[in-house]
């Protein structure tokens, strides 16, 4: 006597689910073949940014998902879950327009017909708020006195280190290990664009460094305490989030009039740079940049207001 067993399965995905069959293949493992089917069309940011938004998609749905749940409905409850997370409009924009791009080649590919599903959400440009602030500011942080050892402490010298550092985004700052220190250099790669990146050691930086670094683990600052493993990428996230919710009590505390966030002091470092005379294509290296295109959304306020500032002294100059 044979018995036939069903092998359908149910799973939850942030409150709603569905029935999986056997055989159906997840998001996951197509999106990866066509990342890496696509990689010889497209740039190293382009890949970083298909492989981000999968990660994040990943992280959202909390287990496997079928392509065919890949719905109106779920990209919908993924936006709201970003927006939810503190998630810039412009991000989760990226995001989008990264994973739809896998999905249209994905469901190309296997000859599928589907209803689109990203046509609900966001992938436009949004303008952008101030993302800056000043040297005064940067000085606030500094004299601003937190708790010893508390998380808020932490999340401000962490701060000044990434402006001390060239404006190094947290991603970067996370992952920064004594491996990369020699002579007095930070050398690394961006993990976003991979490329590389030199900076040469300040007494400040160093101070904060022999702060929090720890001879025993490889990784400077306490955010991941499993790299390389599967949890890496989770344990990041949590810490990003919790970084930038601090960031935001700080900044109240120190009388800040912009909201602070982790892209707050890149936007702060290219500022104070160009206002300095710093020439463009040496801040867009120092930030990473793989043209100076990039660079000129970091400093595009400033480079308004010195466009007036020259303006009045070519007025004055002509008397009028």
């Amino acid at each position: 006597m044979k018995l036939k067993f069903n092998l359908d399965f149910n799973f939850s995905i942030n409150g709603w689910s569905r029935k999986q069959k056997k055989g159906e293949r997840s998001v996951c493992s197509l999106f990866s073949e066509e990342i890496e089917r696509l990689s010889p069309m497209r740039g190293t940011k382009t890949l970083a940014n298909y492989q981000t938004a999968m990660r994040s998609l990943m992280l959202f749905a909390g287990t496997e998902v079928a392509l065919a749940d890949m719905n109106n409905e779920f990209i919908c409850s993924y936006e709201h879950w970003l927006k939810h997370q503190g998630i810039s409009p412009n991000t989760i924009s990226c995001y989008m327009r990264s994973l739809r791009t896998l999905w249209r080649s994905a469901t190309s590919r296997l000859e599928l017909e589907a209803d689109n599903p990203f046509k609900n959400v966001f992938t436009g440009n949004a303008k952008t708020r101030k993302r800056s602030i000043t040297i005064d500011d940067i000085r606030k942080l500094r004299q601003l006195v937190l708790p010893p050892d508390s998380f808020e402490a932490l999340s401000r010298d962490v701060f000044l280190f990434s402006f001390y550092a060239l404006g190094m985004p947290f991603v970067d700052v996370a992952h920064l290990c004594w491996s990369h220190i020699a002579d007095n250099v930070i050398f690394y790669y961006r993990r976003k664009t991979s490329q590389p990146v030199k900076v040469h050691l300040e007494p400040c930086m160093i101070d904060i460094v022999n702060r929090y670094g720890c001879c025993s683990r490889d990784l400077i600052f306490p955010f991941i305490s499993h790299p390389g493993e599967s949890s890496e990428e989770q344990e990041y996230q949590l810490a990003l989030n919790k970084y930038n919710r601090a960031l935001k009590r700080i900044g109240r505390k120190a009388g800040i009039g912009c909201v602070l966030t982790s892209y707050v002091v890149r936007h702060t470092w290219a500022s104070v740079a160009f206002s300095s005379n710093v020439e463009l294509p040496v801040i867009s290296r120092a930030l990473g940049h793989t043209n100076t295109d990039t660079t000129l959304i970091y400093i595009r306020e400033i480079d308004d207001n010195r466009l007036d500032e020259a303006n009045r002294m070519l007025l004055e100059n002509m008397g009028l």
